[in-house]
């Protein structure tokens, strides 16, 4: 009797030993993903300050942030589609670019902050077209630098 309760044990050990080497093998060397540093439009190159790469940070975005004329935010999609925008928590006006495979679809122009309002109060802004990248500065950025739709643009770095 003694025999076969060691024996149990041994294999209940071999098995969680096995599932610990499976699960760091599986999720533990897992490299995290590459996100580009530079936003290049018209020949000039932009420092992006912030990715947005997964549900949660694509909801969050610039909500209770600090924005200046230095801040740019990009958000990745996995696939093309429209995607709506809203300023619920953001306290700067921003100006909202909408990208297809490298090229200014949509942009939104100084769109104003909503604070204080309860969410759904909130407008969203919806481009007229599918985009796979969205990037956010500040208002007024898009003029500044001569951005407009039809232009081709990338991420680097």
């Amino acid at each position: 009797m003694k025999r076969s309760h060691l024996s149990i044990y041994a294999l209940l050990l071999v098995s969680a030993i096995a599932f610990v080497i499976f699960i760091i093998m599986a999720f533990g060397s897992h490299v995290p993903p590459s996100y580009p540093t530079d936003f290049v439009a018209g020949g000039r190159a932009f420092n992006i300050t912030a990715v947005a790469s997964n549900p949660a940070e694509w909801e969050h975005g610039l909500m209770n942030a600090t924005v200046t004329n230095s801040t740019l935010m990009v958000f990745l999609f996995p696939n093309a589609s429209v995607y709506s925008f809203w300023m619920f928590d953001t306290h700067y006006p921003l100006d909202i670019i909408w990208i297809l495979d490298g090229r200014v679809v949509y942009i939104a122009r100084g769109v104003p902050p909503c604070i204080g309002e309860p969410p759904s109060s909130c407008p969203l802004y919806t481009p007229t077209s599918a985009a796979n990248v969205v990037v956010e500065a500040e208002g007024g950025f898009a003029a500044r630098n001569n951005i407009s739709v039809g232009e081709r643009v990338s991420l680097s770095g």
